[in-house]
């Protein structure tokens, strides 16, 4: 299975490497235009692969619309839960930070009241992300 890594970062290299226009509104050589690129290498290569072994796109399309509300669900809550994870490192760093500021250490061993103040903002984000 390790051509797939290879073959994948070959396509990956290929799209850094190239200076073609890929989208009017995007900069030639650019992060952007590269990783737009490499997906349309990406998903032009599984087509290919999928029209091969005779499986014609519009059945796959029609197969996608049809699976749409459960890939949409899992989806949703993947994302709650990876909003939920991120909530709980920003309570930990807060938490830890005013644990911190009330043990006698010095001052370089402790999280600055900056750190805190984005962990509470992230958080802030994070909790609307996982109550939707």
């Amino acid at each position: 299975m390790g051509w797939i890594g290879r073959y994948i970062g070959a396509l990956w290299r290929i799209a850094r490497g190239s200076h073609f226009e890929v989208h009017p509104d995007l900069r030639q050589g650019s992060g952007a235009s590269a990783l737009y690129l490499f997906l349309l290498l990406l998903f032009g290569s599984i087509a290919v692969v999928l029209v091969l072994l005779g499986i014609n796109l519009n059945d796959v399309d029609r197969w996608l619309d049809a699976q749409g509300s459960w890939i949409e669900a899992v989806g949703s809550i993947l994302f709650r839960l990876l909003c939920a994870i991120i909530l709980f490192f920003c309570a930990f760093g807060v938490l830890g930070g005013l644990w911190q500021r009330t043990r006698p250490k010095g001052e370089e061993d402790r999280i600055g009241w900056g750190m805190m103040l984005f962990a509470l903002v992230l958080g802030y984000f994070a909790w609307f992300g996982v109550l939707g």
